[in-house]
């Protein structure tokens, strides 16, 4: 069986029985959203920093819908602070309502960074699939944990649509997921660009050689 450089005697023998059981598995996958909701802008970008490693990096739209909400919220901060500590404390009142409104775009701006950049990298020189700003080399070898997963261990990538709605209309979103040898499921992606995750699974499929199953037909 032919495979892409990077992958060891082991990871080859072992893909191999992965595949074998591959029909049984894949009937016993759900083909249900793994995560409601979703973005309805592309929120990342796949790229190839190396011949055996793919990294997911935020795109241009999801870093200023970041830097609006933290940028927003700081600003009311500063404007809403500075008069306390410039003038006289006791004849400064302060706002407390813009000072919990800037408080909370200030700390969702933040948190969008922290998940947007939050990495999601594929590298087969390691063999592992992982999520983690502190990773260690020498606690990566778990059989598997939320943060890495082995890449032997990833038997297909599996493709949902779904319609979001909420109060100020409705999009539809789409997720990017990894099927794993015990029929579980973890979610690499998810934002409103379909094509984008068309070829972010064809480009992963080629790097691990592995099918793309799309949720809306088991015949895939």
């Amino acid at each position: 069986m032919n495979l892409p450089e990077g992958f060891h005697n082991d990871v080859i023998e072992t893909r191999e029985n992965t595949l074998s059981d591959t029909n049984s598995i894949k009937s016993r996958v759900s083909i249900s959203p793994l995560k409601p909701g979703g973005s309805s802008f592309k929120t990342h970008v796949l790229i190839q920093a190396s011949p055996s490693k793919l990294i997911y990096k935020p795109s241009i739209g999801a870093a200023i819908f970041s830097f609006i909400f933290f940028a927003v919220g700081l600003g009311v901060l500063f404007f809403n602070l500075v008069p306390f500590f410039k003038g006289n404390t006791e004849s400064v009142s302060i706002n407390w309502f813009l000072i919990l409104f800037g408080l909370i775009f200030a700390g969702a701006g933040g948190f969008m960074f922290y998940i947007f950049y939050k990495p999601r990298v594929f590298d087969k020189q390691i063999g592992l699939y992982y999520t983690t700003y502190a990773f260690k080399r020498n606690e990566s070898r778990k059989s598997l944990s939320k943060d890495y997963v082995p890449l032997p261990s990833i038997i297909a990538l599996q493709i949902i649509g779904e319609h979001v709605s909420s109060d100020d209309g409705s999009y539809k979103s789409f997720e990017l997921n990894l099927v794993l040898d015990d029929a579980s499921r973890r979610n690499v992606v998810d934002h409103g660009n379909l094509k984008s995750i068309i070829k972010d699974a064809e480009m992963l499929s080629a790097f691990l050689n592995i099918p793309i199953w799309h949720a809306g037909s088991n015949n895939n």
